[in-house]
């Protein structure tokens, strides 16, 4: 097949989160199974710095219709992988040429409904100038999610390039969706006849995402379970009354991600100061005393570590985890470490536990790539307490590390973690909780440290059946395939 990926972002070139890992791992894997694959984002010449001269520019003038009756002029270039691979870059310096990809300062660009709306119409042109036979359009995201509605539409519909395609919508977090002034359609091109409750109205707003969604072929999200929970009130951010449409045709489906097996492999890590695998875990111990030395820790074996990297935000649960582990810094024989940032008295209650509790709570406020594999490979225990986590990548990176999951069952983190319990020892890969109180993420907490200090075997059972799961990305693009198959022959 000839597959266009439509996103804002792809590692290595420019990221922001989960997006632009699996903008690059999935298109790799399609390719690795013989499909056409071309990546198309913007070219960001400030954040993607050395890559840049990777790229090279293969169409000089691409005219992209953008307001009523006016064309600008972008370039596209390209870094072509192999064969069957090649990334894109809308080259258009007035709107991506940004120190960063979203918001600068705290605050959103203000133009944002203007570049993302370029972005689709400039996917569409390129696909024109490039002259690539699309058998399927597959747009992520909210910042894309206009072509889903550009193929369908009389600007595209009539062009050969687009008789044949299918669309794919996939949702990676419903809790952003593109919404804009309705003053905005004008830079669409499309008429008000798409101001409607069944494509682009949302309160009498533009909603982007809402608009991919009616009008793609198949709507997917990043879990089963994710994509059970955005047709609840609860997780559906407004947008479940439109996905349940879907989902009543059969057209929604949830597809766990992968991991880049290559990268988060505790055998061959180079990040690591001692590689170990599941057959061997001396590495793994002598990686525990390096973060407690690291983290100003007691250097101790026998004390059970609980290790977190997360952004500090309501949507990972730590302000309930900065609530629940005062007493058990108090009163258990324990040790924390954190290493993430985000809302400012997050980090501020983290660095008061570090100097309230030292040798017992090390933090770290950044990020740090070697810090982050550093915490998966010597901790025992990895705590993501998520309000919602429409697939997560730390539990499958901690599993990978033999370091025990404690996770809130929700999304991905319930499809991935296989629940402890006695009659479950063969499967069980970490501790499950269900509502998000302190008290239920402390006893959980505690309930782990219990079997890691007197069921040695089972525990070390849940680190061996961990690290011999298969997450990579080989799977979720059979999965694809299977999906790209279904709505070719369906629809």
């Amino acid at each position: 097949m000839n597959i266009v990926w439509a996103t804002s972002e792809a590692a290595p070139y420019a990221k922001t989160g989960g997006l632009a890992d699996v903008s690059y791992s999935l298109p790799y894997a399609m390719a690795e199974n013989g499909h056409n694959v071309s990546v198309i984002m913007p070219y960001y010449p400030q954040v993607m710095g050395e890559l840049c001269e990777q790229t090279e520019c293969v169409y000089e003038l691409l005219g992209v219709p953008f307001g009523d009756g006016n064309e600008e002029w972008a370039s596209i270039r390209q870094h072509k992988i192999n064969d069957n691979l090649s990334f894109y870059f809308i080259e258009y310096d007035k709107f991506y040429d940004r120190p960063k990809l979203y918001d600068w300062g705290g605050s959103e660009y203000a133009d944002n409904a203007e570049r993302f709306i370029f972005l689709s119409r400039a996917v569409m042109q390129a696909v024109l100038a490039l002259d690539i036979k699309v058998d399927v359009l597959h747009a992520n995201d909210w910042h894309v999610a206009l072509c889903n509605v550009y193929v369908k539409s009389d600007l595209y519909r009539s062009y050969s390039n687009f008789a044949e395609t299918k669309s794919i919508m996939t949702i990676h977090n419903i809790g952003y969706q593109g919404v804009f002034n309705k003053s905005n359609l004008s830079f669409t091109g499309l008429t008000w006849d798409y101001f409607n409750f069944q494509c682009l109205e949302f309160f009498d707003q533009l909603n982007f995402l809402k608009a991919g969604v009616l009008t793609a072929d198949m709507v997917t999200t990043v879990s089963p379970t994710y994509a059970e929970e955005i047709l609840t009130p609860e997780y559906g951010f407004s947008l479940e009354n439109a996905l349940q449409h879907k989902a009543v045709k059969g057209k929604l489906r949830g597809i766990i991600n992968g991991i880049d097996i290559h990268e988060w492999n505790p055998e061959s890590d180079a990040l690591l100061p001692h590689n170990y695998s599941h057959n061997d875990l001396s590495g793994k111990v002598l990686c525990k005393a390096e973060l407690q030395k690291e983290f100003g820790l007691e250097v101790r074996p026998d004390v059970p570590v609980y290790g977190v990297v997360s952004r500090l935000a309501t949507q990972k649960g730590l302000d309930v985890f900065i609530e629940c582990i005062d007493e058990m810094l108090k009163n258990d024989d324990v040790q924390f470490v954190i290493v993430g940032s985000g809302e400012s008295w997050q980090e501020s209650a983290l660095g008061n536990f570090a100097r309230t509790y030292p040798g017992k709570c090390g933090v770290h406020i950044g990020y740090s790539n070697k810090l982050a594999h550093l915490v998966e490979a010597g901790s025992d225990f990895f705590v993501m307490p998520s309000r919602y986590e429409p697939c997560g990548l730390n539990q499958m990176y901690s599993m990978k590390y033999g370091t025990v999951p404690i996770v809130r069952s929700t999304g991905g983190l319930e499809d991935t973690v296989h629940n402890y319990s006695a009659s479950n020892l063969e499967q069980a890969t970490g501790f499950k909780f269900y509502d998000l109180y302190p008290a239920a993420l402390r006893d959980t907490m505690r309930w782990a440290a219990s079997i890691y200090r007197n069921d040695k075997p089972a525990f070390e059972k849940m680190i061996v059946n961990g690290m011999k799961t298969d997450f990579s990305w080989h799977l979720t693009a059979m999965e694809y395939e299977e999906l790209y198959d279904h709505a070719n022959k369906r629809y």
